[in-house]
C-alpha cells in the first residue's frame, strides 16, 4: 500500500459564531506503522496543504508486538511538531494492549507515551483538554475503551453513562470533541453529548462494495453500521476513518486508506 486518500467532510455547529472563519482538522486514525515516502513525506505534504488547526488522533497508529517498533509513529508527530501544529491523541486498542499487559510487552507503552509527550503531542489516556482557536471553546476528551467491548464474542451494550463516570457531563458551552477509537458506540456517545465523535478501528471494513458499504468489522461483525465517513444522530456527529495502515489482514479492496479533512463551519456556513 503506497498511497492514500483524501475524504473532506463538512460540519455545522452553532456554537460557531455566525459569520467566523470556521476550522480544519486533520484526523489520523490505524497508521500501524505504516510510512508514505521517505520519513512519511507524502503524508506530511498532505497535511500541511490542508492547513489544520489540530491534528486530531483516533488511536492505533502503530502495532502492539513485543518485538515491534513505535519509530515511524513517533518520527511523523516529530516532523507534525517541526510545523508547530497541535496534536490531539486518544489511544487505540493497540495501544491500550500495550498498557494493559505489561507481562508481555514490560515497558513499551511508558516509552511511547513519554516519546509522544516529548514531541508535544498532547495525549489524552480518559482524560480532556481545553482548546480554543477562532472564537470557538473546544473541550477535546481521550476515552479509552474497556477492552471487552473489543473482544469477538462480546454483546455487552455501551451506555452513555461510562463516558460520564469517566468525563462528567460535558459542557455544554464548549464544542465537544471526543477521540474515540471504535465507532461501534457512536449512539451512546452521542447520548453522552460529544458535538463530534472522531473514530477508526474498522479499518472501512477491510473489503467495500460500492453502494453498500464495508463488509467486516474486526470483531467478524458483518456490514458494520458504522464503517467509515460521516454520519449524524440526533444533531451529533461522527467521522471514521479507514485508517492509513493495516495489520494481520493485509488487503484493502475498493477502500483506499485515508486521510481525513474535517471542516467545522457556523451553522450558516457550507453544509
Amino acid at each position: 500500500m503506497s498511497e492514500f486518500k483524501q475524504f473532506h467532510y463538512h460540519l455545522n455547529t452553532e456554537k460557531l459564531s455566525r459569520g467566523s472563519k470556521g476550522l480544519t482538522f486533520v484526523l489520523m486514525a490505524d497508521m500501524h506503522n505504516h510510512v508514505y515516502g521517505p520519513g512519511n513525506e507524502l503524508l506530511l505534504k498532505a497535511v500541511e496543504e490542508q492547513k489544520p488547526d489540530a491534528v486530531l488522533v483516533a488511536g492505533d497508529m502503530l502495532i502492539a508486538h513485543s518485538e515491534g517498533s513505535f519509530t515511524p509513529a513517533l518520527d511523523l508527530f516529530r516532523r507534525l511538531q517541526e510545523r508547530r501544529l497541535p496534536v490531539f491523541y486518544g489511544n487505540g486498542n493497540h495501544e491500550y494492549r500495550m498498557r494493559l499487559r505489561p507481562k508481555i510487552y514490560g515497558t513499551m507503552y511508558q516509552e511511547y507515551a513519554k516519546g509522544l509527550r516529548d514531541c508535544g503531542v498532547v495525549l489524552l489516556e480518559n482524560q480532556s483538554t481545553l482548546f480554543e482557536k477562532n472564537g470557538l471553546k473546544m473541550r477535546i476528551y481521550g476515552f479509552e475503551l474497556d477492552w471487552r467491548y473489543y473482544e469477538r464474542r462480546n454483546h455487552i451494550p455501551f451506555q452513555a453513562e461510562e463516558l460520564t463516570k469517566a468525563f462528567g457531563v460535558p459542557d455544554r458551552d464548549c464544542y465537544n470533541i471526543l477521540l474515540a477509537h471504535n465507532p461501534v458506540y457512536f449512539d451512546s456517545y452521542a447520548a453522552w453529548g460529544a458535538d463530534l465523535t472522531v473514530s477508526g478501528h474498522l479499518h472501512g471494513g477491510i473489503i467495500r462494495i460500492p453502494g453498500i458499504g464495508g463488509v467486516i468489522s474486526p470483531q467478524a461483525k458483518l456490514f458494520p453500521k458504522y464503517d467509515a465517513g460521516h454520519f449524524k444522530k440526533d444533531g451529533k456527529n461522527l467521522v471514521v476513518s479507514r485508517g492509513l495502515g493495516t495489520h494481520t489482514v493485509n488487503i484493502r479492496i475498493f477502500n483506499p486508506a485515508e486521510l481525513s479533512v474535517i471542516h467545522l463551519h457556523p451553522k450558516d456556513g457550507k453544509e
